[in-house]
């Protein structure tokens, strides 16, 4: 037994100190998400960041002052021109993103973007075509296409078995931006990578001030139907995701990506409920459980909630290794028409 112990571990640490890749690569933004999110698994990964670029010459000053070890700068321009640059991650302000990538792409470098890469379905159609025209790839930061707890109920669920769901994303207020493209994105592109292409049925909206709101849709997936709450008048002490999907077979539920379970239904007799003639004891499967207990990397929230693959998915991509673009720009087009059509009746 110590043997296959000691021969796992060897297996392990060679995995993790792997060769490493031999692109060099550029962040652009130094913003909170940035610094507790996205930089943690650039530095796990250990990825070559060579800049990164800020808005002012102060900003870039105080980084350059710091132990990071990476030359930090305000002139965008000598980042894009500079030939090593492979890859760039785009992390700044979400205005101005739709410009940012745009420019990257026409400079040849291939383009990690956090939501949203832009604010209509015109500017996304206009990054499709730069995409296109200049050989390179962008990847969008919709992190939770590369949860765990995702990955594993996507492959579980068949379309055809599928029922309905109802789903609620629940924050505090947000004053600092445009609450339906910088936040409700989240849930909207999750309902369209699992369940297809969204028709919306109705939609209502109650609001208490500018960045609080809460909006009800009905939405059809070809025979599925769903019920969704998407709200910024809670609190973010006790923000909620909670997805509830009820198939034939039984019901997933995931609960803020640190939970996935399925209750399986057991069969009528005929059409008489099963568990009215034999009282048995509700079974309920975990598919995924996130272990607070034990400090390893794998329940690391980077980890499930998706930012770490997703980065690992776009640096595999530049440097030609096997990896698949989960968030393409092509595949957020269902994404930008159905929160365009949620922007006109809100």
């Amino acid at each position: 037994m110590n043997n296959l112990i000691e021969l796992f571990k060897k297996i392990r640490r060679k995995h993790r100190f792997h060769a490493g890749y031999h692109s060099t690569y550029a962040f652009i933004g130094a913003g909170n998400h940035s610094i507790n999110n996205l930089y943690p698994a650039i530095q796990y990964l250990h990825i070559p960041l060579k800049y990164i670029v800020v808005r002012s010459c102060e900003t870039a000053n105080l980084i350059n002052k710091s132990q990071w070890g990476i030359r930090a700068t305000a002139d965008l321009e000598s980042v894009l021109n500079d030939t090593e640059i492979n890859g760039i991650f785009i992390c700044a302000t979400p205005d101005s993103h739709y410009g940012l990538v745009k420019k990257c792409l026409l400079h040849k470098k291939n383009v990690f973007v956090e939501k949203p890469p832009c604010k209509t379905t015109g500017e996304l159609n206009d990054l499709i075509d730069t995409e296109k025209t200049s050989g390179k790839m962008c990847l969008a930061g919709l992190q939770k296409r590369y949860s765990s707890c995702v990955n594993i109920l996507k492959k579980q669920l068949n379309p055809n078995h599928i029922i309905s769901y109802n789903y609620r994303f629940i924050l505090g207020v947000y004053p600092e931006g445009n609450t339906l493209w910088d936040l409700y994105i989240h849930p909207v592109d999750l309902i369209t990578f699992l369940f297809g292409e969204t028709q919306l049925l109705s939609v209502a909206e109650t609001q208490s001030s500018k960045s609080a709101n809460s909006i009800f849709l009905q939405t059809k997936h070809d025979k599925i139907v769903g019920q969704i709450e998407i709200s910024t008048q809670y609190s973010w002490n006790q923000p909620m995701e909670f997805l509830s999907v009820n198939t034939e077979k039984g019901v997933y539920t995931l609960k803020n990506h640190q939970s996935l379970t399925f209750e399986p239904k057991s069969a009528p007799v005929l059409s008489i409920p099963r568990e009215k003639i034999f009282h048995t004891v509700p079974e309920k499967k975990y598919l995924f459980n996130g272990n607070n207990f034990l400090p390893v990397f794998e329940n690391n929230p980077i980890v499930s909630q998706g930012y770490f693959t997703e980065i690992k998915a776009f640096v595999n991509i530049c440097e030609n290794r096997k990896s698949k673009n989960l968030s393409s720009l092509s595949s957020l087009m269902n994404t930008y028409e159905l929160l365009t059509k949620i922007e006109k009746h809100v």
